[in-house]
């Protein structure tokens, strides 16, 4: 028969592998992300996740000068392949346009914390634009890690780090006109990577193995004091 202790640690280890709660039943994962605006994920507290990777106290701020106009419109949660690895971030859907009068911008600042299971390897940022003339468009994103990312027209970039669990970001998109020209954006994206880890159900298994093992070795040591005795 079974030694019901045994069989009750292996249910409380196996459990959280399992992305469930022991004592509940129930998963705690954070509520995934989902296409809304700018100012429900502005709220205060509010976070969600995109698949591994968790997204919090969120801040997009317009800046613009001259003939300038900036609209904000909302966020959507995204994942893309990158170079065989699978990128899980959200895009901030806005309309940037700095119009035609000399030296006008029109710039999206946004901030936010993120945080990834079990850890960050990898930032990847991108944005979409137009220019004309004398209009430049530059993006800047800064990681609390002292890991910067550039772009300085319309596309994509990515950096590599060393594993850290979380991070605060700073990023700044910035449309200049110049002296005679325009420059206008739409979509900024920002996206993160994790480690590589064993599905939750192949730990489980390996866990449970190593208790039936250990509880096989506790009734041959059980059964040879017996017969000993």
């Amino acid at each position: 028969m079974s030694n019901p202790r045994y069989l009750a640690f292996a249910a409380l280890a196996a459990g959280p592998l399992l992305g469930m709660s022991p004592l509940l039943g129930s998963s705690a994962l954070a509520a995934a992300c989902a296409t809304a605006s700018v100012s429900v994920y502005e709220a205060a507290g509010f976070s969600c996740s995109v698949g591994p990777v968790t997204f919090s106290d969120i801040t997009a701020v317009p800046t613009i000068s001259g003939s300038g106009t900036v609209t904000l419109s909302d966020f959507s949660p995204f994942t893309t392949m990158v170079d065989g690895v699978t990128e899980s971030g959200l895009d901030l859907f806005f309309s940037a346009d700095t119009g035609a009068t000399p030296g006008s911008t029109a710039d999206v600042g946004l901030t936010f914390n993120v945080s990834g299971a079990p850890s960050l390897t990898d930032a990847f940022a991108t944005f979409a634009g137009t220019t004309t003339g004398t209009g430049t468009e530059d993006l800047s994103e800064a990681l609390s890690n002292g890991v910067s990312l550039t772009l300085h027209a319309a596309g994509s970039t990515s950096a590599i780090f060393s594993a850290i669990q979380s991070l605060s970001v700073v990023k700044d998109q910035s449309d200049f006109a110049g002296s005679a020209g325009s420059a206008d954006s739409s979509i900024l994206g920002n996206a993160f990577s994790v480690t590589a880890v064993p599905e939750p159900s192949t730990w489980a298994m390996m866990l449970l193995g190593f208790v039936g093992i250990g509880y096989a070795a506790f009734r041959r040591r059980a059964k040879g004091l017996a017969v000993a005795i």
